[in-house]
């Protein structure tokens, strides 16, 4: 019997960072976030240009198209890899100035006595019947 693939269990890298990478680091990404999509945008970015073919790119400013590793041209990875290292330190450059600007205004966590209360009952008034 066959069962469809799934992102989180089946592909390695998205698999690796949401299960091992979150507790190795410690970090909370309660929905996977950076695991699935940063993982796996880094991966299919590395991979693009692996595979990238030149007849598919070809236009006026590039008569000759963009070929990738397989058509013989290696320095369109290291171009794949500047491209992922300038997207994740812009990310995280973005992220923390908004986080940053954020808190300035609403606190980002919660105080120790609501955490261990409950975010439930702290923060939604929730109560158990």
């Amino acid at each position: 019997m066959s069962r469809a693939p799934r992102a989180d269990r089946d592909l390695p890298g998205c698999h690796c960072s949401t299960a091992e990478f979150t507790q190795f680091f410690d970090y909370d990404d309660s929905l996977d976030v950076f695991g699935v999509h940063g993982v796996g945008g880094a991966i299919g970015t590395l991979l693009t240009g692996v595979f990238a073919t030149a007849a598919v790119s070809i236009k006026a400013e590039v008569p000759s198209g963009h070929a990738g590793l397989i058509d013989g041209n290696p320095k369109q990875i290291l171009i794949q890899l500047y491209v992922i290292a300038a997207t994740l330190a812009w990310s995280a450059l973005a992220a923390f100035v908004l986080l940053k600007l954020i808190d300035l205004f609403i606190p980002l966590r919660v105080s120790k006595k609501s955490a261990f209360e409950g975010l439930d009952l702290s923060q939604h008034g929730e109560a158990l019947q």
